[in-house]
């Protein structure tokens, strides 16, 4: 980029700031304004938009599907069908969860994991066949269990999950960053304007600590704000990243320029 020229003022005639300014004023009036349920999910990423909502979420929203099956399975108990299938579902969704939490599996980590699940796996199946007596009995052992769980344990669970989970989709309301071409600003409600980041000089990056993370928030993901080569500001827990970051780059593509009058 050209580095600006100090304008020359001539009667008469029209500076190029001047003409700079015109431009910029147009574009201005053509850009959308966001939406605060952005927040939520990046809508229209197809226009221009004057900025760009961003919010941390809690860690509760990665339990959804632990909510979604204990919720379901009480309604299948309900109508008979096999609670120790039903408990297998649901202690293993629980489980899935669990494992998200406690870990941070990154792209080789990850990697790792699987292919030691399938060698696990096939050894497993390979013991199996050739009548191994530990797994058989390992394999016996596991089908004794009872894995059930009352009707009233699935809703109760699920209903509590279900709150935790409206209060934690509540929170990004009151805090969150605005993403604008010529400032980052984060948001405190009800108290407003918590802290600012300028553009100039700054940059905005997107991290994947956890590739489960990653799948359970649909390409979400870590933004951080680096400023001189420090981190000034790090989002975790940021749902539809990959969407955000579309419309951040595209925000990003037209500078501003104010001027002192």
């Amino acid at each position: 980029m050209k580095n600006p020229i100090d304008p020359i003022t001539t009667a008469g005639q029209e500076t190029p700031l001047a003409k700079g300014e015109t431009t910029q004023a147009k574009h201005d009036s053509k850009l959308m304004k966001e939406s605060i349920w952005d927040i939520y999910y990046p809508r229209d990423l197809s226009g221009d938009k004057q900025a760009v909502l961003v919010a941390s979420f809690p860690m509760i929203i990665y339990f959804w599907p632990t909510m979604f099956t204990f919720l379901l399975c009480g309604v299948l108990q309900a109508m008979n069908v096999s609670p120790t299938m039903l408990g297998w579902w649901a202690s293993a969704a629980l489980l899935f969860n669990l494992l998200v939490i406690v870990t941070d599996l990154n792209q080789k980590k990850f990697l790792i994991a699987m292919l030691t699940l399938l060698v696990g796996g096939l050894l497993l199946y390979i013991s199996a066949d050739k009548n191994v007596s530990f797994v058989g009995d390992l394999g016996l052992w596991i089908g004794s269990l009872t894995m059930t769980y009352s009707t009233h344990v699935y809703f109760l669970i699920g209903g509590f999950l279900f709150v935790f989970m409206g209060l934690g989709i509540l929170q990004p309301r009151l805090d969150y960053w605005r993403f604008e071409p010529n400032e980052f600003t984060h948001y405190l409600q009800p108290w407003g304007r918590d802290q600012s980041v300028p553009r100039q000089g700054s940059t905005v990056t997107r991290e994947i600590p956890d590739v489960l993370e990653l799948l359970l928030t649909f390409g979400g993901g870590t933004l951080l704000i680096r400023r001189d080569n420090q981190v000034v500001a790090k989002i975790e827990n940021v749902p539809f990243l990959g969407r955000r970051m579309k419309a951040i780059e595209q925000m990003l593509g037209v500078t501003r320029v104010q001027t002192m009058g």
